[in-house]
C-alpha cells in the first residue's frame, strides 16, 4: 500500500439480495388462456388437478437445516442489522479478531481481503459500534 494513503473503512448498509418487500413477489407460472378448457366437476381427483395447475408460489431458501420458507421471520435482512465494511487494507485474522471482540458485534463475515459484513445487535447504537471498530482498527494499524 502507498505510504501516503491513510487506512480507511467505508460503511454501507447491507442490502438483502433476496429483497425486503414480500408483497412485491407476484409469480404465477400458469398465466395463460384457459377459457377453452372443459368445465371440471368438483371431485377429489379434479381438485388435485386444479392445485397442480395453480400452485401457490412460495419463496424458499436452502439452509444448513434444510429448505425453509422465506418470510419476515426467516429473512436475514429483517432479523439482523447488517453493515458492510469496505477497506483499503487487508482484513487479517488479527483485524477480524478485533472486530469480533467489539461489544455489540453479533456476527462477522469476511468476504474478501478488503470487504466484510457485520451484524450489530438491536440493543446497540449502530454509529457508536462502527466508531469503536474504526478506532480500534486504526490504533492497531498505526502500531504495526
Amino acid at each position: 500500500m502507498d505510504t501516503d494513503s491513510k487506512n480507511k473503512i467505508i460503511w454501507q448498509k447491507w442490502i438483502d439480495p433476496f429483497g425486503r418487500d414480500e408483497e412485491s413477489f407476484d409469480f404465477d407460472p400458469y398465466v395463460g388462456d384457459y377459457e377453452n378448457e372443459e368445465e371440471i366437476e368438483d371431485s377429489d381427483e379434479d381438485e388435485e388437478l386444479k392445485i397442480q395447475k395453480n400452485p401457490q408460489a412460495i419463496k424458499a431458501i436452502a439452509t444448513p437445516m434444510g429448505i425453509i420458507p422465506f418470510n419476515d421471520n426467516t429473512a436475514s435482512g429483517k432479523i439482523f442489522n447488517f453493515w458492510m465494511g469496505h477497506t483499503n487494507f487487508d482484513i487479517s485474522k488479527n483485524i477480524a479478531n478485533i472486530i469480533e471482540k467489539i461489544e455489540g458485534v453479533e456476527t462477522l463475515d469476511v468476504f474478501t481481503r478488503y470487504r466484510f459484513r457485520i451484524a450489530i445487535g438491536k440493543a446497540f447504537d449502530d454509529s457508536q459500534i462502527m466508531r469503536n471498530i474504526n478506532k480500534k482498527i486504526y490504533n492497531e494499524l498505526n502500531n504495526v
